[in-house]
């Protein structure tokens, strides 16, 4: 069972300050929405969507079965007994008669029950668009940038027609990879603000051939006073309030699948943790990190710290900067779509490039080429044919984050002038508390998140492993009934700094079964989980999970 320091944080759930502040928040939006609804008759359409959700979860072990909570946006608990009820609303609609504007005002809030925390206003967002260009404002659920073509085939596309199945039920049933490297959808939402392109769309003069999609993001951590009270039986942890966010994204597509069946995509997406004030329960305010006008243009483009920053950031970079290269080839047939995909990932500049560098005594500085040998490699096979109709898609991926620029880190200083770049120590942070929300981390969840700690500490104890995932889903006989299946196996060392003293290793199962109505207004879903462990414990345990969706009317089709 969990210990004492989790059980006090479910019972006491967030402050009376969090509570409020997200109270106001929820009361804004809908009063947003409200207010769209009041005006959406004179508009070219709109449709009000709602959704109700009932999950329990009955379990035993120490924790709930792994993939229970993996890659649900910080939903599900860790906690062997839980369960919530959600309530949403969406307006979406066009304006004018080109409907080039287009507009989705979405609210989301969880009750629940031995969760991270007894209330939570999950998503709170706008989003207004002209043609490809969006901007969205709030706390919007996301995914994977490599999950991309994954969760938006067109066989997903025809079948649905509500807009909400896709994010309530079909991106769960579809995610059968271990989730991306930097962001993977496996903690609770970022509020942003995002300029971007969702979709990809044209190059000019390219014949269709060349497509682009990006996006630009500011926004703030949620998690202050969550931090505050994980963190409180252990003062010598640090703890942060008010960390800032960034992240930006390029991706490029080069093809036409109805020309030539081979395409590739690929891109660079990059996060970053900046400002904010460090604590310890122990000593107090640690330190403030600066969050001037000018540390925002150090967020977008990585540049070393000012006088005002510790002096790690005055000779590395500014801020916890974190990101993942993405490559995939995809061939198109009318039998099946064979994607072959790896991601790789790099902590500031350490292995961005297949560099490193090293400087000698006397300050010679050398540049060396260093393989990229920390991955992720998978391929997925979507059948389109008539046979083995049971089976949409098989994904195999393959993890390893072992190397970390190897072992030995170390800055030129007065006395010793040589310089060794290693010991990335990915998703941990000598400054922040780490790459996580509300103690699950955003990246990779195979690397086992902060929440899982029974010692109060945020840090990632093994972010070294050598990972096997696999999955397959589909449609079982005439019904609509579909399945999931995840099986993962993983094996952990520890970090650099504090390795294992003898090798840890999971193994995680999933069985889902969804049945949706053939009207789609209701979904139920059964789950069945197991876990053997020496690293999370052994756990196996079922979910019941009944989602409803309806539709307030609206205005011309």
């Amino acid at each position: 069972m969990r210990d004492c320091v989790n059980k006090d944080l479910n019972k006491q759930g967030t402050s009376q300050k969090a509570r409020s502040t997200a109270c106001l928040y929820l009361f804004t939006l809908l009063i947003m929405v409200l207010g769209f609804c009041h005006k959406a008759s004179a508009q070219e359409g709109y449709t009000l969507h709602y959704y109700t959700q009932m999950n329990a979860v009955a379990t035993d072990g120490e924790y709930a079965p792994y993939w229970f909570t993996a890659n649900r946006n910080g939903i599900s608990s860790v906690n062997d007994m839980s369960g919530y009820a959600r309530y949403g609303m969406s307006l979406r609609g066009t304006l004018g008669k080109s409907q080039d504007f287009h507009y989705d005002i979405t609210a989301d809030i969880v009750a629940g029950y031995n969760q991270q925390n007894n209330f939570m206003l999950q998503q709170a967002y706008a989003d207004i668009g002209w043609k490809w260009l969006n901007l969205s404002i709030g706390s919007k659920e996301r995914w994977s940038e490599g999950e991309y073509f994954l969760n938006n085939s067109k066989e997903w596309q025809e079948r649905v027609t509500s807009p909400l199945l896709t994010g309530l039920y079909m991106n769960n049933l579809n995610n059968l990879g271990s989730g991306g490297l930097t962001y993977s959808g496996n903690s609770r939402p970022i509020p942003q603000i995002r300029i971007e392109i969702p979709e990809f769309i044209d190059i000019p003069g390219t014949n269709s051939w060349l497509k682009i999609r990006a996006h630009i993001a500011y926004g703030m951590f949620t998690d202050s006073y969550y931090q505050e009270e994980f963190t409180s039986k252990n003062p010598k942890t640090h703890y942060a309030h008010n960390i800032l966010y960034h992240s930006k994204a390029a991706f490029i597509m080069i093809g036409k699948p109805e020309r030539f069946p081979l395409t590739f995509d690929g891109g660079l997406e990059m996060h970053t943790q900046f400002g904010g004030d460090i604590y310890t329960h122990g000593g107090g305010k640690k330190l403030s990190m600066p969050h001037e006008p000018m540390d925002f243009i150090k967020a977008f483009i990585p540049l070393s710290g000012s006088e005002d920053t510790p002096a790690v950031e005055q000779t590395n970079i500014s801020g916890n900067q974190i990101g993942s290269w993405h490559a995939a080839f995809t061939y198109h047939s009318p039998i099946a779509d064979i994607r072959l995909y790896g991601e790789h990932m790099f902590e500031d500049f350490s292995q961005l490039f297949f560099i490193e560098y090293q400087q000698d005594k006397d300050g010679n500085r050398n540049i060396i080429y260093y393989p990229w040998r920390d991955i992720k490699v998978g391929l997925n096979i979507r059948n389109k044919s008539g046979y083995l109709p049971f089976i949409s898609n098989i994904r195999y991926e393959y993890l390893t984050t072992r190397d970390q620029s190897g072992a030995l880190y170390h800055d030129p200083t007065g006395n010793f002038k040589e310089q060794m770049d290693g010991c990335d120590n990915y998703y941990n942070h000598g400054i922040y508390p780490g790459w996580h929300h509300w103690g699950m981390g955003i990246g990779n969840p195979l690397v086992i998140s902060p929440e899982y700690n029974t010692d109060g500490s945020t840090v990632f104890r093994s972010n070294r492993l050598i990972a096997h995932n696999a999955g397959i889903n589909g449609t079982v006989g005439i019904l609509p009934l579909s399945y999931r299946i995840n099986y993962t196996y993983s094996e952990h060392w520890g970090t650099y700094q504090n390795p294992f003293r003898n090798k840890r290793y999971t193994t995680s199962l999933l069985a889902e079964l969804s049945y949706v109505t053939r009207k789609e207004n209701w979904i139920g879903t059964v789950s069945l989980g197991y876990d053997k462990s020496n690293f999370i414990g052994e756990n196996y345990g079922i979910m019941f999970t009944i989602t409803h969706l309806g539709t307030f009317g609206g205005g011309k089709k």
